[in-house]
Formats: C-alpha cells, structure tokens, sequence
C-alpha cells in the first residue's frame, strides 16, 4: 500500500500515527508544515516529508503542490487532516485513482446549507471520513436533507492514540500561579468561547462551600472575555479565582491540580485536555459533551455530569474534593484506561486496517 498524509503543524498523537503508519507501508509520505512543534520527529523518524503551508482552502500553490505529489507518487491512500487540505486535496486529486479520505475532529460546522461543507465533508468525490470520536460519527450520519446523506459506511470512528511516557512531567509550583499552600486547586483549560461553559462553571463554583478553601485556576484566552471576567469579581471569593491566559506548560499545571473541570456545552470530539489530566493521574469532572463520554465513564474514570447544569457540576466537584479516596481510585482507572484503549499502536493498526477497507471498497 502506497499512502500520503497532508496535514499543518501536527500535535504529538497525529505525529505518532504517521511514523507508525509508515512501518506498515510499501510507500508512505507526509505533507507537513516544518514550523510544527513534532515536524522534526517525523524527520529523525526516516519519514519522506514534503514542506508544505496551506494558507487557505482554496491555497493555489498548495493545491499545485498536493497535484504533483499525488500523481508522481501515484498513492493508493491520500488523507488530510484539516478541513483546509481537505478542500486542497480534492481539488487536486479529484480525478487521481486514489481514495481521497478526511479526518474530523468536532461534531459540530457540517451541513447541507452551508457552501464550504459542500468543499470538504460532504464533498461526493470523498471517500471516507475518519472520525476521532463515535459522536462526531453520529453527528454526522444525522447531517440531511431531504434525500441528502453521509453513507454510513464512509464514517469510521478512531480515537486518538496517546502515550503515557509523553506525559511524565514534573508538576507545576502552583504557588506561582497565587495558589496558597494547602488549597484544594480545580483547574479548567478554555479559550475565549461561550461554549466551553466558563459562566456555569463560575456558578458552580461559587456554590461550593468557602470550608473546602478551593481555587480556580482559568487557563487559556478566556481571561479575555469580559462577561466571565465579570462573573468571577461576583463570586463570593474572588481572589481565588485565577486567570493566567495561555500557558504552554498545562500538563504540568494539570498534574499538580487536584481536580480537571471541563464544562464544556459544544460539540467536543475527544477533548485532549481531558486525555492529558488522566494520562498524569489528575481526577476529572466532566460535562457530557459530544466524545468526552466516550473517556469519562460517570463513577469509574471520573464523573460526568449534564451540560449547562450548575448545581450538578458543583455537586461533582464536591464530590471530588471531599472524598479524595475514590477521586484517586477513578484517576487511577482513567489512567489504566487510556493506556489500554486509547494508545497510539491501537491508533495505527485501526486506521492501517481502514485503509485496505476503503480499497477494498466498490469504487
């Protein structure tokens, strides 16, 4: 089997995937942007990989270069990761021999009345899209209208493989973050979107009870919203509510945290940062949003709680902080979890085996 993989600056997990799909293949090459993080990986690993940028769906030089490249190489397999090379790749490969594949990885922003879906997702010529979550599978076979479907058999759902080694950090000072000694310290990752649930969290925080001398630590470009900027000087505790803005050590900060909050109430598909607080041990609370219920088992990998529910995500969170016994337990089965089903070999011979499923596919 001959393969091209067309990505940007791929995370540490679709980098792993590449360099183990490689070991499998009579031909294997990647498309990649050298100012990603892991680009050298794939170098060190012997990997064939092409410079490439995408600027935008409809990127001429890129989709020039994406031409080339397929039919020099002549792939039986070509897959992009991103909508933008999606979009590149169809338009360079829609009359190429090979089976054109697409990788998804929120269940939200495909749909028949919206022009660019008919560019990537729901582009007829596509052959298979590889879903990282079984939601994002489900959403996608509940995209209609009127006669107007995804085939079900073109929708594979594969998480995302991760490696405990990648997370053996040593934890962060919270002190430097104006986190007091003997704190109980929840930790919540979130850009500036309304949908990653920062206002109910706050609610829920502040119903906590001031005994339990629980920070909030807010990471991320949520600093930069005003209405939770403004929510958090109302809570009855202020000054233990931390924002830090982007940081580029939250595993670290994760696994000095007792506790991981997503509150999301969007479309997730596999949440990382829920991944990475299991892989170091921390225990999870979690709304069921989109693939998060596909980690968080509610009682043993953690406690999942409804979206948008305040007093249910507060009880969770007391839960988790008054009882640290049964936190750890569930932490520690999160851990034994992810390392047993959502690990990067798991990965690679999964999506190796969807491959010669779409090849072996009526055209």
């Amino acid at each position: 089997m001959k393969a091209l993989c067309i990505t940007d600056c791929a995370d540490r997990p679709e980098t792993e995937l590449f360099i183990r799909l490689a070991q499998r293949m009579e031909q294997f090459a990647v498309m990649s942007n050298p100012a990603g993080r892991y680009h050298s990986l794939l170098l060190d690993a012997g990997l064939e990989v092409i410079p490439l940028k995408i600027s935008g769906r409809f990127d001429r030089a890129a989709t020039a270069l994406i031409r080339e490249t397929v039919y020099q190489g002549d792939y039986d397999i070509v897959q992009a990761f991103n909508s933008r090379a999606v979009t590149c790749m169809l338009r360079a490969a829609r009359r190429h021999r090979a089976r054109l594949l697409a990788y998804r990885g929120v269940t939200t922003g495909v749909g028949y009345g919206k022009p660019e879906a008919w560019t990537t997702f729901l582009n007829p010529r596509l052959d298979g899209i590889m879903c990282v979550a079984h939601a994002i599978r489900d959403a996608l076979l509940d995209v209609r209208f009127l006669w107007l479907r995804l085939p079900p058999e073109k929708l594979k759902a594969i998480h995302k493989g991760h490696e405990l080694a990648w997370y053996n950090v040593e934890p962060a000072v919270l002190a430097d973050l104006g986190i007091p000694q003997g704190a109980k310290t929840l930790c919540c990752i979130s850009r500036n979107s309304a949908k990653k649930g920062a206002l109910t969290l706050l609610e829920a925080f502040d119903a906590l009870p001031s005994a339990l001398h629980s920070h909030l630590l807010l990471i991320g470009s949520v600093d930069s919203n005003a209405a939770v900027r403004e929510r958090a000087a109302r809570c009855q505790h202020p000054e233990r509510i931390h924002f830090t803005g982007y940081r580029n050590d939250v595993t670290r900060i994760l696994s000095a945290a007792d506790l991981l909050v997503s509150a999301s109430e969007s479309g997730e598909g596999l949440p990382r940062v829920v991944i990475e607080a299991m892989a170091v041990g921390t225990p999870v609370v979690a709304t069921d949003a989109g693939g998060t219920r596909e980690l968080v088992a509610d009682g043993e990998t953690g406690l999942l709680v409804p979206q948008r529910n305040a007093p249910a995500l507060a009880t969770a969170m007391r839960n988790a902080l008054e009882d640290s016994a049964a936190a750890a337990q569930r932490a520690d089965n999160a851990r034994r979890r992810i390392e047993r089903e959502f690990n990067a070999e798991q990965t690679a011979v999964n999506t190796y085996a969807w491959y010669q499923e779409r090849l072996a596919a009526a055209p």
